[in-house]
């Protein structure tokens, strides 16, 4: 089988994990198979670099930081050729460079705009196995190279970390939660943008447009049966629940933008703002506080909402507003296709956080989602009682 795998800096955190993973792979991998492997940096050496680069200075460029962690993942490749070789499986390293991936001018959550395998495609004629490293031209979005390698050759991509497979709530959260066998790419995207860390939002969308098969599981696991599959839902062979999972996102502010003018300009102004600082915005309202005047109102981390205020004092246009931001917020979605086809779900959320007593306020919704925010401290009471009601 041709596949593309995805091993996280967690998996292969040590010398003695990048051994064992090339022994796996060498007792695993039949003849005539081709594989490529994206490494991402051991996560102990990233420590090691961040530490490294506030010893540096103070304020660290996140431009700078970027190109600083990528080292670690050429070293990590690099280690992997070098065991996967000693292990008996001919292997090379191809770093970003090498392979022309090009990326847009903005680091954080760089978009593709070309990408080449040559030099992958090269390995992969030769006889052996290409050794990417991770995140190289694309900021932090290492499983955006795999899936977009995968993409490229038309082959499925498979993730590995330290976890078995996808759960429909964190089992850190509530111990009770399942096992996901399989979720469709858009419920997967969903939960992703909601908080959800463990596949990158963008990396679902384009297996998405590219119908690229993707698997989650836990590293040199053989059992396949264990993970989860995420794919077009019409292929998927599951039952249909009103929800498939939740995510949950902590230090969650409402940034409230009063007293602009309502004309269209300040408003356009404050979106461009949002774009440019590659700040996604949910829970979106705009509402009149006066015959000239409204108020904008959206959802974002607290580290974006302070640098938005900053940005929003130096901008004349904004002049006369006045900039709110409501902390201390926990984002709860739940996320599933089968609300289209089940009717009262929205209604038996906010009735099984009455019950329990547990306030909520802002409300968004999507064909496929519905999402509320509470205080932090009601965080795990709400989760676990969304998870009981929607057996989870």
């Amino acid at each position: 089988m041709n596949v593309v795998q995805k091993y996280s800096g967690h998996s292969i955190d040590s010398i003695a994990d990048i051994k064992a993973l090339a022994e796996f792979i060498a007792e695993n991998r039949a003849d005539g198979d081709k594989l490529v492997i994206v490494a991402g940096a051991m996560a102990s050496t990233n420590e090691r670099l961040e530490a490294l680069a506030f010893q540096a200075g103070e304020m660290v460029p996140l431009e700078e930081m970027e190109a600083l962690l990528t080292t670690g993942e050429q070293q990590t490749a690099a280690l992997l050729a070098i065991a996967l070789n000693n292990a008996g499986v001919p292997a090379a390293s191809v770093n970003g460079m090498q392979s022309s991936y090009i990326s847009n001018e903005f680091q954080t959550g760089a978009r593709i705009q070309e990408f080449e395998t040559e030099k992958v495609k090269r390995v992969l004629d030769e006889g052996m196995v290409a050794v990417v490293a991770g995140s190289q031209g694309l900021g932090a979005y290492g499983d955006v190279t795999a899936v977009a390698i995968a993409a490229d050759l038309g082959w499925p991509c498979e993730m590995y970390g330290d976890a078995d497979c996808l759960y429909t709530v964190d089992p850190e959260v509530y111990a009770d939660a399942k096992p996901l066998k399989g979720i469709s790419y858009e419920e997967m995207m969903e939960l992703a943008y909601h908080g959800s860390d463990v596949l990158e939002t963008r990396s679902v969308e384009l297996a998405k447009k590219y119908d690229v098969q993707l698997f989650f599981g836990k590293a040199m696991e053989s059992d396949k049966s264990k993970g989860t599959y995420i794919m077009n839902r019409e292929n998927l062979l599951v039952e249909e629940m009103p929800i498939t999972g939740m995510s949950i996102q902590e230090d969650v502010v409402i940034f409230t933008l009063r007293d602009i003018s309502n004309d269209g300009p300040a408003v356009a102004e404050a979106f461009r703002m949002l774009a440019e600082m590659g700040i996604n915005v949910d829970m979106i309202s705009q509402q009149s506080t006066g015959e000239d005047t409204c108020s904008v109102s959206f959802s974002c981390t607290a580290e974006q909402g302070d640098e938005l205020a900053t940005a929003v004092q130096s901008n004349e246009i904004f002049d006369g507003a006045t900039v709110d931001m409501e902390e201390g917020l926990a984002l709860i979605s739940l996320v599933g296709v089968g609300m289209a086809s089940h009717s009262g779900v929205a209604g038996s959320v906010f009735n099984v956080l009455a019950v329990n007593g547990i306030s909520f306020y802002h409300i968004t919704t999507s064909e496929i989602s519905i999402s509320v925010t509470v205080d932090m401290e009601n965080k795990i009471n709400a989760a676990i009682a969304l998870s009981k009601a929607f057996d989870l």
